[in-house]
């Protein structure tokens, strides 16, 4: 997968262009953070006049007069080129965190549904991880737990520079309103730190003033992080058959494809074997073909096994140094290469720093 292959469904971007059209699903959230929310709308639907969406689309190739929107698709760079026309027009360069804090779990219709009746807000992130897969696959979701806590961390699948902060920014601060909406404003169960992975902005006070909670930026990997007990908490709306109905309609709506692409298979394989990555071979095996077809359909896709491989271990590393981790040892280990010195040497190459050097870099507070 590159910004060009269209695999990213049409009707799920439309979804952040229709905000003032919000699915009446009869949540339940909180009627004081509904009128907030419901001021801020007010707001962007006041500085976006004159934001022609039609011909907006019309500029990165997309017709959208041209029949049923399900089954059309759009690439990652058309999408950078549908946020450059929105913050150049709006003028507001926090336009991510202003977008992501109005959007309700309603705003995200069935993909929300199908995440808050779960029954668990574990399951709930594990859900949204997957959804964010299928839907936008330029975006990697991950659910993990360690030392007494548990985090959603979301990585990039391609660059999405110079508008990185907007994606994260938007997802970040949804997934967090949606948590604290489930839990109930109960400060045991909401999120205790956000962290990016990029400098702080110029507008880094506008993210303390959306997330109560400490923000920090320049950390190893953008992650919302929840106390480890939080994970079993029952949410109030889970209902398995409402589940699979909100799945299952989701779908008919807005069919995906980003699975058909080997690349993402394999990162998700990938992940999947942490602490006893595959060989090349074992991959293909487990993928379903053989290793010449393998190394053929990779090539066609422009990458190859260890270029994929390369992007979960610099993934993993990151996240490991994220949790305190600093044994290089234990950390080569766990990523297949045969000395600390041969990690140490690819991550240079993937980050520009040492391990060391990575693992003393200051955190902004």
């Amino acid at each position: 997968m590159d910004l060009d292959t269209p695999c990213i469904p049409l009707g799920h971007i439309l979804t952040y262009f229709n905000i003032a059209q919000k699915p009446d699903l009869d949540l339940g959230v909180d009627e004081q953070y509904e009128d907030a929310r419901a001021v801020q709308l007010n707001k962007l639907m006041q500085v976006s006049k004159g934001l022609d969406h039609n011909e907006m689309f019309r500029k990165i190739g997309v017709d959208l007069s041209e029949g049923n929107i399900a089954g059309r698709y759009i690439s990652t760079r058309q999408v950078l080129g549908l946020v450059e026309q929105s913050i150049e027009h709006i003028r507001m360069p926090y336009l991510g965190l202003f977008v992501g804090n109005i959007m309700t779990v309603s705003h995200h219709g069935y993909a929300g549904l199908l995440s808050i009746s779960q029954p668990t807000l574990k399951e709930c992130s594990q859900t949204t991880a997957r959804l964010c897969r299928e839907l936008f696959p330029a975006l990697d979701m991950s659910v993990h737990e360690g030392d007494g806590l548990a985090w959603l961390a979301i990585d990039e699948n391609v660059s999405l520079a110079p508008y990185t902060h907007y994606f994260m920014e938007l997802n970040s601060i949804s997934f967090y309103n949606i948590v604290c909406d489930l839990v109930g404003r109960d400060s045991e169960l909401e999120p205790v730190a956000v962290e990016f992975s990029y400098p702080e902005p110029e507008w880094g006070h506008i993210y303390r003033r959306y997330f109560r909670c400490p923000v920090r930026f320049s950390c190893a990997q953008t992650r919302i992080i929840r106390k480890a007990g939080s994970a079993d908490f029952e949410l109030p709306l889970a209902n398995r058959l409402l589940a699979m109905t909100a799945e299952k309609t989701l779908f008919q709506k807005i069919p995906t494809r980003a699975m058909q692409f080997l690349p993402l298979r394999l990162r998700h394989f990938l992940v999947r074997s942490y602490g006893a990555l595959p060989s090349l071979e074992r991959a293909a095996s487990e993928l379903g073909m053989s290793s010449r077809t393998f190394r053929r359909r990779l090539a066609e896709d422009g990458t190859t096994y260890q270029r994929e491989l390369d992007v979960i271990r610099e993934r993993f590393a990151r996240g490991y140094f994220a949790r305190g981790g600093q044994s290089v040892a234990e950390l080569s280990e766990l990523l297949g290469f045969s000395t600390a010195q041969a990690f140490s040497r690819a991550f240079k190459r993937w980050t520009g720093q040492s391990p060391s050097a990575f693992i003393k870099k200051p955190y902004n507070g």
